[in-house]
């Protein structure tokens, strides 16, 4: 959509993360994908009250000082803003965890007025655990860290949500997670139209070990 890049990590990890009904193999959890079109705001708004996992892969778009402004990108080109979530109630209610794999979804500001951030947002209206991001994230490395979370979640039954976070960061830190270019952005910084750009040198044997591509990402609420 116009003032977005493709995000071409996406496909791959979603079926990575949720898998369908009749397949096999290689999501670890059983769900509904919504890819592209399908992500709709009638299927988006009938997910957060059916699934106690909700695993979002868009872009996220923060506009300082303005709730209608910042919003999620739907797959169909629509806005779901944090106005819509500050009105409409605790419509996450019964969400255990919300990922929001997207840019900037932690962020927020108290100039004068405070525009809180949407996963904080998601958290109040009702969603036990939100993992969010505080700047723009890379769109091959995300989709690797999101993989490696989940897995630790079901490689250790009992494991903590917090633990998994950490154990997945650590992947990325110490070069266990492979390559790959890791430079489009999941979003556009405010401001920016091209997106962020790399502006550091990469370890070839630890291609993801710089924080930009790991410590962006914050769990709100309860970390078990």
């Amino acid at each position: 959509w116009p003032g977005f890049s493709e995000l071409p990590a996406v496909p791959g990890e979603l079926s990575s993360i949720i898998r369908e009904e009749g397949e096999k193999a290689p999501g670890v959890l059983p769900g509904r994908r919504l890819l592209d079109g399908t992500f709709t705001r009638e299927n988006w708004e009938r997910a957060q009250g059916r699934y106690s996992v909700i695993h979002v892969a868009s872009h996220f778009s923060f506009s300082p000082g303005k709730e209608r402004g910042s919003y999620l990108l739907l797959g169909d080109g629509t806005a779901y803003t944090v106005e819509e979530v500050t009105t409409r109630g605790p419509v996450f209610s019964g969400v255990e965890l919300l990922a929001l794999s997207a840019c900037n979804t932690a962020m927020g500001e108290s100039n004068g007025g405070e525009i809180k951030g949407f996963g904080r947002l998601a958290q109040e209206q009702g969603a036990l655990s939100v993992l969010a991001t505080l700047w723009a994230v890379a769109d091959e490395s995300t989709s690797k860290l999101m993989r490696e979370f989940y897995r630790q979640r079901l490689a250790e039954p009992g494991s903590t949500k917090a633990s998994a976070l950490i154990k997945a960061q650590m992947a990325l830190l110490r070069g266990e997670i492979g390559a790959g270019e890791g430079r489009a952005a999941r979003s556009k910084l405010a401001g920016e139209k091209k997106g962020v750009e790399q502006t550091f040198k990469t370890d070839p044997q630890r291609p993801y070990a710089h924080p930009y591509y790991w410590a962006p990402f914050i769990l709100i609420g309860n970390w078990k």
